[in-house]
C-alpha cells in the first residue's frame, strides 16, 4: 500500500502542475496574440519612418543637426536600457539578456567608459543586484509595455541627455522579435540616431538607391527642421517598439515552455497511472494468493 500511495501522491502532484502550467500557457497565449497584433499593425509605420530617414541621411545635400552629427564634446558615458521580465518560466529569455549586460559591462571596463543602466523587469533588477550594480532608474510605473506618453517621455529624456553632452551613446537591450520562429536578444543603438536609422533600414523594406532620391522632394520648412521632428519620432517609436517586441518575445517563450511542461506532466501522469495499476494488480494478486493459501491451510 505504501508503494501505491506514493505513486498516487506523485500523480496528483503532476496533475496539479499540469493545471498550473496549462493556465499560464493560456494567459501568455492571450497576451502574446494581443501584443503580436500591435506589433504587426505598426510594422508599416516603422518601415515608412526608416525609409524616409534613410533618404534624408543619404542625401547629397548634407543635413546639419546635433542628433545626426557626432558630438563635438565627447562624453565617456554610455546609457543602456535593459528590458527583462518580471516573472520566470520563460526559458532562456532572461539569461540571453544577462549575457548582453555582461558584454556591455566588459566592454565599458575595457575602454574606460561609464555605463548607466536603466532597468525594466524584476529579473533584471535581481541580476544587477547580484552584480552589485545600482540602476540609474527602474521603470516600474507601467506593467509590460508603456503608453505612448510614457515612451515619449523616456525618449525625450535621453534626447536631452545626448544633446547636453551627458551621454555619448544610448542603446536598448531587449529580445527582438523577428517572427514566431525567431527571437534574439540584442542591443539596438538609439543614439546617435544615424546608427539606429541604419539598423531600422536593414530590417525594413529594401530601398533601391535609384528608385527614389531625397532631392526629388521640395521640403518646407527646411530639411533640418523636418529631420529634427522625424528623428524624435523615430526615437520615441523605437523605444515603444522595443518594449513591445520584448513583451511579444517573453509571452511566446512562456507559451512554448509551459506547453512543453504541460505535455511532460501529462506524459508523467500516464506513466504513473500505468505504474499504479501494475502495483495495484500486484497487491491484489498477493492478497488472492494469501486467501487461497489460508483456505487450503484450513482444509488441511
Amino acid at each position: 500500500m505504501a508503494n501505491t500511495r506514493h505513486i498516487l501522491q506523485r500523480r496528483n502532484a503532476a496533475a496539479n502542475i499540469s493545471k498550473v502550467t496549462g493556465t499560464m500557457e493560456t494567459i501568455s497565449a492571450v497576451r502574446y496574440r494581443q501584443y503580436y497584433n500591435q506589433w504587426a499593425e505598426g510594422l508599416a509605420f516603422y518601415d515608412t519612418l526608416a525609409q524616409l530617414a534613410y533618404l534624408m541621411v543619404t542625401a547629397q545635400t548634407h543635413i546639419e543637426h546635433p542628433l545626426l552629427d557626432e558630438q563635438k564634446i565627447k562624453s565617456k558615458t554610455n546609457a543602456l536600457i535593459v528590458i527583462g521580465s518580471d516573472r520566470g518560466l520563460c526559458g532562456a529569455y532572461n539569461s540571453e539578456v544577462f549575457r548582453q549586460i555582461d558584454t556591455h559591462i566588459r566592454m565599458a571596463n575595457r575602454f574606460g567608459r561609464e555605463l548607466k543602466i536603466y532597468a525594466k523587469g524584476k529579473k533584471v533588477q535581481g541580476y544587477l543586484d547580484h552584480l552589485k550594480i545600482r540602476p540609474e532608474q527602474v521603470y516600474d510605473d507601467f506593467f509590460e509595455v508603456p503608453s505612448a506618453e510614457q515612451a515619449n517621455a523616456i525618449g525625450d529624456f535621453f534626447i536631452e541627455e545626448y544633446l547636453a553632452g551627458k551621454i555619448d551613446r544610448m542603446g536598448i537591450v531587449y529580445n527582438r522579435f523577428f517572427s514566431p520562429a525567431s527571437q534574439k536578444a540584442q542591443t539596438l543603438t538609439v543614439l546617435p540616431v544615424v546608427d539606429m536609422i541604419d539598423d531600422l533600414t536593414t530590417r525594413a523594406t529594401v530601398i533601391w538607391p535609384w528608385e527614389l532620391d531625397f532631392e526629388d522632394f521640395e521640403m518646407s520648412p527646411s530639411p533640418e527642421s523636418i529631420f529634427e521632428t522625424l528623428a524624435k519620432m523615430i526615437i520615441r517609436t523605437s523605444v515603444l517598439g522595443c518594449f513591445l517586441e520584448a513583451s511579444v518575445s517573453e509571452h511566446l517563450s512562456r507559451v512554448v515552455c509551459m506547453r512543453s511542461a504541460t505535455d511532460n506532466a501529462e506524459d508523467m501522469i500516464k506513466d504513473l497511472t500505468k505504474d499504479y495499476n501494475r502495483a495495484r494488480q500486484g497487491q491484489i494478486t498477493v492478497e488472492l494468493l494469501d486467501i487461497v493459501g489460508g483456505v487450503e491451510a484450513a482444509k488441511g
